[in-house]
């Protein structure tokens, strides 16, 4: 078996695994870096720039966290001893006004995405996660991770419900 195949193999399960029947109307695949404006004025009090640092800075322990969506997969098949790591400077963040996925900007006021690699036993694969805003509040703000894609294949959408749960959202401040 070759490490491609191997790859497929141990994403194909993952992708099903995390995909619902069902959309939130949210999300962040597609999107493009450059966007300088804040999100709102009254909102949010940082710009994209401070917020995709600060999304980026809470992935390295989302990915981390034990009974979230993304690790009890990457556990099923990568194995119990796993490492994962955000790639520097991965994160993109716009609007959401400027996102297509999203029709409620009031209530979903960002999206961003952060690409990573997690490594089981010497298999690595690539993730690229999507996060929605729900929340902010000066330079505060929390996200609902929604969208996994690993190594080669389409975004999995998780449920509203699923995404929505504690332990499938990040949070943090942006520094000014």
């Amino acid at each position: 078996m070759t490490l491609r195949t191997a790859l497929a193999l141990a994403a194909l399960p993952l992708a099903l695994a995390l995909s619902a029947c069902g959309s939130t109307n949210t999300g962040a695949d597609g999107l493009e870096s450059g966007a300088t404006d804040n999100i709102s004025a009254h909102r949010l009090a940082v710009g994209m720039g401070e917020l995709e640092k600060s999304v980026e800075a809470q992935t390295a322990p989302f990915l981390e966290r034990e009974g979230s969506a993304l690790r009890v997969s990457l556990h099923r098949f990568l194995g119990p001893k796993l490492t994962t790591k955000v790639e520097r400077g991965s994160a993109v963040c716009r609007p959401g006004s400027e996102t297509a996925s999203i029709t409620d900007a009031e209530k979903y006021p960002f999206a961003c995405i952060v690409s990573a690699d997690a490594d089981g036993q010497g298999l690595q694969v690539g993730i690229t996660l999507g996060f929605v805003g729900t929340e902010v509040d000066g330079r505060c703000w929390r996200a609902a991770n929604d969208r996994v894609s690993v190594t080669t294949t389409a975004p999995a959408l998780l449920g509203r419900r699923e995404a929505m749960q504690p332990v499938n959202q990040i949070a943090g401040c942006a520094q000014v």
